[in-house]
């Protein structure tokens, strides 16, 4: 990937864009309502400046998000943008209508909302153009082959990103992807020739002596060089079961969480308080919550299962039901979208996740963390565990109510489905910190907000 890219500064760009739109919004609002322009040193401009920015940022419209295949003009944004336009009015209430008299009673903030929502979602639809042409340029060596290499040619395809991939080796089988051969010719030579941007090294790639030198000279001189488990972290944000073995384990950057115990505690400390005030504020909600689901079906309001924790001890999980009362008798099943076994009431706390609620007490108990790999079945992690590589890792942490996988991927429910979830669950577990966290939790707000639960 080029130094500099879109996408590597797209969050950052659109955040100053976004600050510096908002301000001039307003302010040509005010020149156009008022006839002159605000003063940049009150307290008013900056609130709202704030509100918008902090609005965009829980709604999501920050978030780096799978692309597809022709940018669309976002107009969630513009939604978004009118909604934090609304949030400011709860500040008239908040600090009194003397504070905003100007904004308010003048119409300034109605005119400054609009010319927000539109401009706005201009930004992001022409950042989300200048990405898609740096990404359509991008050519990309592959070096060897492997079944890694159909899985990543598969991914390529799921993240609908364009690029020309010229794979070289002697084991690749008849391919749509150009096939490069070299004896005696430099590999640095051929790159001057080829224009490619970015090499991708296979698992099982073995270089010669004279392949090693090319390389080493290639990216000492600013060629990105990257293993093919680097460029799955880097830019997917997920690491390939296929292509990593022990040995990457021992040379691997990461997991430092797993032996820190201070960074250990303190995620606990958090834990323990956000799960008591969960379960104070929510109190009222979940009586509400309880009684629907009496007067709509048989059976008990909670629902508890055993699930496979920490170090694949088994504990028994706390959820409000959502599926008719004994809905497995038959023996567990895989969870699909539009389970004929959930109820109504169980549609509506899926889509806003209040199901989840009563799992704060398995993580007040110390079963589980907010934020860590979904706890999973014994009857089907046995399964999983004896059909997908390193698939026991995911226990080296707490489960979590919610997770990386959750917020990245769709739900799904079947061994491919576990299989990928489980890459960005190694993902989350090299890489894991409070910023971390705070991201993964963020997400799944923006998530509840959006109603997109499973």
């Amino acid at each position: 990937m080029k130094t500099g890219s879109i996408r590597s500064m797209r969050s950052t760009l659109i955040l100053l864009l976004d600050f510096c739109a908002v301000v001039a919004c307003f302010s040509v609002a005010f020149q156009f309502r008022i006839g002159r322009y605000p003063d940049y040193q009150d307290f008013d401009l900056w609130l709202i400046t704030s509100t918008f920015i902090a609005v965009l940022f829980v709604s999501g419209t920050y978030f780096r998000e799978r692309t597809t295949s022709l940018p669309s003009l976002p107009i969630r944004t513009f939604w978004v943008s009118i909604a934090a336009g609304v949030a400011c009015i709860g500040w008239l209430y908040v600090l009194g209508p003397s504070s905003f008299n100007e904004y308010f009673g003048r119409g300034v903030l109605p005119v400054g909302t609009l010319l927000c929502g539109i401009v706005t979602t201009l930004i992001r639809y022409l950042i989300n153009r200048l990405y898609h042409r740096q990404e359509q340029e991008i050519e990309i060596l592959y070096l060897g082959y492997s079944t890694s290499t159909e899985f990543f040619i598969e991914e390529l395809n799921e993240h609908s990103e364009v690029r020309s991939v010229t794979l070289s080796s002697a084991d690749q089988p008849s391919s749509e992807h150009p096939r490069l051969t070299w004896t005696n010719q430099q590999l640095s030579d051929l790159w001057r020739l080829k224009h490619w941007q970015l090499i991708i090294i296979d698992p099982n790639f073995n270089a010669s002596t004279v392949e090693t030198e090319a390389l080493v000279e290639l990216r000492l001189s600013g060629t990105p060089v990257l293993t093919l488990a680097d460029f799955y972290e880097r830019h997917w944000f997920m690491i390939p079961i296929s292509g990593i073995d022990n040995n990457w384990f021992l040379r691997s950057q990461g997991f430092s969480m797993l032996d820190n115990l201070i960074s250990r505690r303190i995620k606990r400390a958090l834990d323990i308080f956000a799960s008591i005030s969960a379960l104070v504020i929510s109190f009222p909600l979940m009586i509400l919550c309880g009684i629907l689901i009496k007067c709509t079906s048989l059976g008990p309001v909670f629902y508890t299962q055993t699930r496979v924790g920490f170090e694949g001890k088994p504990f028994t999980i706390v959820k409000l039901r959502t599926m008719r009362h004994n809905a497995e008798r038959s023996g567990a099943q895989w969870a699909v979208n539009n389970d004929p076994r959930v109820t109504f009431v169980g549609k509506i706390l899926r889509k806003t996740r209040l199901d989840e609620i009563p799992q704060c007490w398995n993580v007040l108990k110390g079963e589980m963390s907010f934020v860590g790999p979904r706890p999973e079945r014994p009857e089907f992690t046995k399964q999983l565990a004896e059909q997908i590589p390193h698939y026991e890792l995911r226990h080296l942490v707490k489960p979590g109510i919610t997770g990386w996988a959750q917020v990245i991927f769709p739900y799904g429910a079947s061994v491919d489905d576990a299989a990928k979830k489980l890459q960005y669950e190694l993902f989350y577990i090299k890489n894991q910190s409070f910023m971390l966290d705070l991201n993964i939790l963020l997400r799944t707000t923006v998530t509840v907000f959006q109603r997109a639960g499973r």
